[in-house]
C-alpha cells in the first residue's frame, strides 16, 4: 500500500469517525461534520466524498427514525392504543436501539473505509445523496 492509498482511506474514515464523535456534541454536528467534509472534498477526492455524503445521509435518516416512531407513538396515545407510561418506557427502548445501530453502522463504515471501501449504510433513506446527485446532473446539462 503506498502512501497515498494510507492517506485515502484515513480521509475516507474522516466522516464516519467526526459524525461518532459529533452525535455527543450535538445531534445536529452528526449530519454536519460529514456534510463539511463532504464539501471540502467534492471536487478533490471522490471516495472520501461519497463515503461523507453517505455517512450525512446516515445521521440525518437516524434522526428522522427517531422523529418517526415519536410520531407513532403519540398517535398510538391519540388513538388510546398505548398507554401514556408505555410510551415513555416504548420511546427509550426504541432510542437506544436505533442509537446502537447508528453506532454500529459508523463503526463499519470506519472500517470499511480503512479497507477503501464505501459503505452503503441499510437504515439510511439516502435523501443527500439523491438531491446533491440532482445537482450534479443539473450541472452538466448543457444550456442553449
Amino acid at each position: 500500500m503506498t502512501n497515498k492509498d494510507f492517506k485515502q482511506r484515513q480521509y475516507m474514515a474522516l466522516a464516519p469517525l467526526a459524525s461518532l464523535a459529533a452525535i455527543f456534541i450535538n445531534p445536529l454536528a452528526s449530519t454536519i461534520a460529514p456534510l463539511i467534509i463532504y464539501f471540502i472534498f467534492r471536487n478533490k477526492r471522490a471516495d472520501v466524498a461519497k463515503t461523507a455524503l453517505r455517512t450525512a445521509d446516515l445521521a440525518f435518516s437516524i434522526q428522522l427514525w427517531i422523529i418517526l416512531i415519536s410520531l407513532v407513538l403519540m398517535l398510538g396515545i391519540s388513538l388510546n392504543i398505548v398507554a401514556t407510561s408505555e410510551t415513555q418506557q416504548m420511546m427509550s427502548i426504541a432510542t437506544i436501539i436505533i442509537l446502537v445501530i447508528y453506532v454500529v453502522s459508523l463503526l463499519y463504515a470506519t472500517f470499511q473505509a480503512f479497507s477503501g471501501k464505501i459503505c452503503n449504510h441499510f437504515f439510511s433513506f439516502k435523501i443527500a445523496e439523491r438531491v446533491f446527485g440532482l445537482v450534479e446532473k443539473r450541472k452538466q446539462i448543457p444550456k442553449n
